[in-house]
C-alpha cells in the first residue's frame, strides 16, 4: 500500500504487516533444555499510539531530508534500506513491490532508530521529498490519560462493559479523524495514518528487544 503523492491520503503506508504465509524460520541448532516462549504484545496499541508526534500546522513541502527532523511530523517519500532479518517484522511492514513509498513520519522514526548504534539492524532509509509541520507529542495527550484512567477502572472492577465502550470512543476517534462522514469536525488523515504507524512502531518494539544472546522472535 504505497503512492506517488501523499495527496492519495489512503495509499500513504502505516507499516502494518499482512498476516504471516510462510513458517517461521527455525534456528540452525535445536536449543537445549527447557525453551519459554513469550507472546509479544501490547496492549491498547491504539490507546498508547495517542502519544505521537503529530503535525500542528499547514503541511509544507520540502526536498530531500530537510523536513525529517525530531520536532516535525508529517509525510515523507523514502526508498527504504534493505531489511535482513526475516525473523523480525520489517519496520515498514510486509511490501509487495521494491522501490519509493510514502510514509508517515512515525513509520519513519522506527528504522531511523534501528539504523543507529543501539540497534544497528539495518541503514537509515533516504528520504526524498516530504509534507510537514512543527509538531507535538502532546496534543492529544490529555485525551490519552483520560482514557487510560476509565480503562484502568473498569479493569479493576471487572466491568467489561465499559471496557469496551473505552475502547470503541478511542478506536472510532482514529478511525474518523481521516476523511469520514462520521466526523465532519476532523479532517486530519496525517494523523489517522501517523496514531496507526505508532501503534504498529510499538508492537515492533516488543519484538526487537529480544535481540539478543539466548532469545529468538518468531512472527
Amino acid at each position: 500500500m504505497c503512492c506517488t503523492s501523499p495527496r492519495s491520503a489512503n495509499r500513504i503506508r502505516s507499516g502494518k504487516p499482512a498476516p504471516p504465509t510462510t513458517t517461521p524460520p527455525t534456528p540452525s541448532a535445536p536449543p537445549s533444555g527447557n525453551i519459554k516462549v513469550t507472546a509479544l504484545d501490547v496492549n491498547a496499541a491504539y490507546l498508547s499510539a495517542l502519544k505521537v508526534w503529530l503535525p500542528i500546522g499547514k503541511l509544507e513541502h520540502t526536498t530531500g531530508s530537510d523536513g525529517a527532523g525530531p520536532k516535525r511530523s508529517g509525510v515523507h517519500l523514502i526508498t527504504p534500506a534493505e531489511w535482513a532479518h526475516p525473523h523480525l517484522p520489517n519496520p515498514l511492514g510486509d511490501r509487495d513491490e521494491p522501490g519509493a513509498l510514502w510514509i508517515t513520519d512515525a513509520t519513519l522514526r522506527l528504522p531511523l532508530r534501528l539504523s543507529g548504534p543501539k540497534w544497528a539492524l539495518t541503514e537509515a532509509p533516504t528520504v526524498h521529498e516530504s509534507w510537514t509541520s512543527g509538531a507535538t507529542e502532546n496534543f492529544l495527550d490529555a485525551l490519552r490519560k483520560l482514557l487510560v484512567a476509565a480503562r484502568s477502572e473498569a479493569i479493576a472492577a471487572g466491568d467489561k462493559l465499559m471496557l469496551e465502550y473505552v475502547k470503541s470512543m478511542y478506536s472510532k476517534f482514529v478511525s474518523t479523524m481521516g476523511e469520514s462522514v462520521h466526523n465532519r469536525e476532523m479532517v486530519r488523515p496525517d494523523w489517522m495514518h501517523n496514531i496507526h504507524a505508532q501503534a504498529y512502531a510499538l508492537h515492533c518494539g516488543r519484538a526487537y528487544k529480544p535481540v539478543r544472546p539466548g532469545w529468538t522472535s518468531s512472527r
